[in-house]
């Protein structure tokens, strides 16, 4: 658990918020917590641009908001050079701290490298990298779990049995990887279910033309277990425009996923809220680099959402989540004390 002791901080009226490297005014400060008149300067380059990241990037700035964090944002978009590129870019302008959802597991080691060596703190949120030698701090989801449940909500509509296919996010990313593999733990105590079709999509768009595909060659698919609620949503799309009916379950509870849940499109999905799990991840860069002693891993771990509890979860996702974005830098910051990354209360 972490050590640091919570103090009191002011909530500024307007976000100290920095678009890119470009951006960044050299001569901009303001006052910290240790009255140094240094304000914290910290980079994220995260994965892509898809809803789940869009609403990290609100929990993120709320975060810096509330923090008084000098923030600089870019978005690799699903390209592994580039997101090398924006480390660079980071390393160059002297950031305090670079936080990172990376593109894929198997990247990044020669720049994470650099930035440990140029002193600057790194953090990981959401995905992380086969070489994590240089991370000093790491908010992630239970992503193998995450798939279990997921494929076990499929098995459990199904009662077992039938064809299904398994839509994976981005290939090569952590989570990706993870949430197959927990799915294909459960379909594999079900014999009597054959899967179809496996294969990943970036977006909505992509997963629609990829789900059609699919039901135009294969004469039988009674369900799709997807990685994430963005692409299960062109499973829906793709079955809709091809006439047919499937069944879909999701991963994240992003506001379309819960959406989704409530009119029945979805069986259900997995609670990941990204505005909590990325400002918990910008939390915890932060306070190590105020030279606080956190644990080096904080797991978030994500609740089953059905139509029947869905209600439990929609006011901080989406009718409230203007009241919850106001509140969210002390709650990540409690949870980082009491190790519980996905209360929200």
């Amino acid at each position: 658990m972490a050590t640091f002791k919570p103090r009191a901080y002011a909530v500024i009226g307007t976000a100290a918020l920095v678009l890119g490297i470009a951006g960044c005014a050299s001569g901009d400060t303001g006052a910290t917590s240790d009255g140094s008149g240094e304000r914290v300067r910290i980079g994220v380059t995260v994965y892509g641009q898809d809803n789940f990241a869009a609403q990290g990037r609100e929990g993120i700035e709320a975060y810096a908001e509330a923090r008084d964090i000098e923030l600089l944002w870019n978005s690799a978009d699903g390209d592994v050079a580039t997101q090398a590129n924006q480390i660079d870019q980071y390393i160059n302008a002297g950031v305090d701290g670079i936080l990172v959802a990376p593109v894929q597991f198997d990247s990044l080691a020669p720049q994470l490298a650099a930035a440990k060596e140029a002193g600057i703190k790194i953090g990981f949120v959401n995905a992380t990298v086969q070489d994590d030698s240089s991370v000093d701090v790491a908010v992630l989801p239970d992503n193998v779990a995450a798939g279990r449940q997921a494929a076990q909500m499929m098995m459990d509509h199904l009662g077992g049995e039938g064809k299904v296919a398994i839509l994976q996010c981005l290939l090569g990313a952590s989570y990706e990887i993870q949430r197959t593999q927990g799915m294909e733990e459960v379909l594999a105590d079900y014999p009597e279910v054959e899967v179809v079709a496996k294969d990943g999509a970036p977006n909505i768009a992509e997963a629609t033309e990829k789900v059609k595909n699919w039901m135009t060659a294969i004469p039988q698919i009674d369900g799709v277990i997807a990685c994430g609620d963005e692409i299960g949503l062109g499973a829906v799309q793709a079955a809709t425009e091809s006439g047919k009916t499937v069944a879909v379950v999701g991963v994240d509870a992003t506001e379309d996923g819960l959406n989704a849940i409530k009119d029945g499109r979805f069986i259900g999905s997995q609670m990941q809220h990204a505005r909590t799990e990325f400002a918990a991840g910008l939390a915890a860069l932060y306070h190590v680099v105020e030279g606080e002693t956190l644990d080096k891993l904080y797991t978030y771990t994500m609740a089953p959402v059905t139509s029947e509890n869905v209600d439990d979860f929609y006011g901080n996702v989406v009718s409230d989540k203007d009241q919850f974005l106001a509140r969210i830098a002390d709650v990540v910051d409690r949870n980082l004390e009491s190790g519980k990354l996905e209360d929200e209360s």
